[in-house]
């Protein structure tokens, strides 16, 4: 097949009139490109006009083009985070050197380099010699998406095949893919430094005789794995950082995994990060959502009810309400059957009085409500039935109450938790937090007068290590932040016991992504396996549990 594909170049290259042909080969590198800039070298513009390449640039390439000339000795424009696609005629020579307009240091770019003084193909000394350029370029900032196009066909750097013991080789470019699908389908055990940290669903661990990272567990170990078997890299692991994710020190500079990847120390942090603003932006992307997770606030739970009060909390404020009215509404119609029976003389009372009457049946009402023996009955017997009636009535009072009882003695009651974030304004408890990263938008306090009260109540813990969960459960004197999932998974224990309480209403919700350099060559291949893993729910169905029992795998 490759020499198939090479006789083709040939073929193309020896009649450069039909143009069309070209398309074969530089259409596929093109697709996807909103725009591109053809750079002409000053005072040779009719010179690198007629070049077939130029000429397919122009009339074939239907894409929106932007021409200008240049010196292939001035120094190239000083933007690694530009997004420019260019097209330069430039000398092989110049191109090896890595100097001038040959020294790009923008990663998300194309690059097609015309070599308009190359009548024959590459040597083997020149090709040696453009591939340890290649490698420079490569080394100091992840460039390789870059086409060098001879009279006698189109080579690209390949950064994972190896040339002796060294990683990066010169090959033929044969139109088949783009270079993000063709070079990472197998990266060939390049190495990746890949760092995580301690999170929910990362367990590193530490030799406490050397400090050294030994091995790591969790969900996002498995994606690494994952990631490590289908694009064949060798997973460096990296030294957790103590900062954990990293904030901005004083200087300006960053610390933690941030400030790795700024200062280039990693490939890739397979740690959950919020998908927010780190205003680092033009240092660090963000891969697929791997999972979401909201921030919620935890308090000390409720005190428990006294035993010597617990009767009166054993059934609700609308069972005792419907109790004592029901009691005084009995009693008003034992008290009309009394009058009733007056008026027709069927009972005698003597000289007792009627309002004496009424209370005597208002205490005789509850001396049968709360289920104890009546001393005497009336003469009446429709006020014996009646009576009769509310005996059997008081008993299903007395099954609820009695059936609540026992079931608050074996389930004990607790005074009314925090329930909403004015609750926890009004209950005056300062809220702490560990990572910088968890505060900053929390409470906005341009929202409402109160998340401006709740922003006031923030207190930074900076010890990356104290188990504010803990102190919160202990002394009761203040509340903290945590992910959702962390206090589910990690921190059950303490809501079993009944030590805290997770504020139902959470002030934020957040999706979560591992996060790696911008313009990272491998982001779109990482981002593929993500998809690929989280279309089957792996990762998601992976992060539900602490130990899950089986392996990614994307076949």
């Amino acid at each position: 097949m490759a020499v198939l594909g090479s006789l083709f170049l040939l073929l193309v290259l020896e009649k450069p009139s039909n143009l069309s042909q070209l398309n074969g080969l530089l259409a596929e590198p093109i697709r996807d490109l909103p725009q591109l800039n053809l750079g002409l070298r000053m005072g040779k513009e009719n010179q690198d006009e007629a070049n077939p390449y130029v000429q397919w640039f122009l009339h074939q390439s239907q894409k929106p083009l932007s021409i200008h000339t240049y010196e292939e000795s001035q120094d190239w424009r000083d933007d690694p985070f530009g997004r420019d696609n260019l097209v330069l005629v430039m000398s092989l020579g110049q191109l090896i050197s890595n100097r001038g307009a040959a020294a790009p240091n923008q990663k998300a770019g194309v690059f097609f380099y015309i070599l308009a003084d190359q009548v024959e193909d590459l040597s083997s000394e020149e090709q040696l010699d453009l591939e340890a350029s290649c490698r420079q370029l490569w080394m100091l900032h992840k460039i390789y998406n870059r086409f060098f196009l001879t009279n006698k066909g189109i080579w690209i750097y390949d950064p994972f095949k190896r040339r002796d013991s060294a990683f990066g080789r010169l090959v033929r470019y044969l139109g088949s893919e783009s270079l993000e699908k063709l070079l990472f389908h197998d990266m060939d055990g390049y190495p990746m430094r890949i760092q995580m940290f301690k999170s929910v669903y990362t367990r590193p661990e530490i030799d406490k005789s050397t400090g050294l990272l030994t091995r790591v567990t969790g969900v996002d170990f498995l994606v690494a794995q994952m990631l490590q078997e289908r694009l064949n890299f060798t997973m460096l692991l990296q030294q957790p950082d103590k900062n954990y994710f990293g904030e901005r020190n004083a200087n300006g500079s960053y610390n933690g995994a941030i400030g790795s990847i700024i200062n280039d120390g990693l490939d890739i942090c397979l740690t959950g990060f919020f998908v927010k603003d780190y205003l680092v932006q033009q240092y660090m992307d963000f891969t697929v959502a791997v999972y979401d997770d909201e921030l919620c606030i935890y308090v000390p739970k409720a005190r428990r009810i006294p035993q010597s009060i617990l009767p009166i909390f054993a059934v609700g404020y609308d069972i005792w309400l419907g109790f004592i009215l029901t009691a005084f509404a009995c009693a008003l119609i034992w008290l009309t059957f009394r009058v009733i029976n007056l008026k027709l003389r069927i009972v005698r009372v003597g000289n007792q009085h009627l309002w004496g009457q009424a209370l005597g049946i208002v205490v005789d009402t509850w001396v049968v409500w709360v289920r104890v023996n009546l001393s005497h009955l009336p003469a009446s017997y429709a006020e014996r039935m009646f009576i009769g009636s509310l005996c059997l009535v008081s008993v299903i009072f007395g099954a609820i109450f009695e059936s609540s009882l026992a079931t608050v003695y074996i389930h004990p009651l607790y005074y009314k938790d925090i329930n909403t974030m004015q609750e926890l304004d009004d209950s005056g408890l300062k809220v702490v937090y560990k990572y910088s990263s968890m505060a900053d938008d929390l409470f906005f306090s341009e929202t409402s007068p109160l998340f401006a009260s709740l922003n006031n109540k923030l207190t930074w813990n900076r010890d990356l290590r104290a188990d504010v969960i803990d102190e919160v459960a202990k002394y009761r004197s203040k509340a903290g932040v945590s992910r959702y999932t962390s206090l589910v998974l990690e921190s059950s224990r303490f809501t079993l016991l009944r030590q805290i309480w997770v504020v139902p209403e959470c002030p934020k919700y957040y999706t979560i992504s591992y996060v790696m350099p911008r313009d990272s060559p491998w982001e779109d291949a990482v981002n593929a396996l993500l998809l690929r893993a989280l279309s089957v729910g792996l990762i998601v169905n992976g992060s539900t549990t602490r130990n899950p029992r089986w392996t990614l795998r994307c076949g």
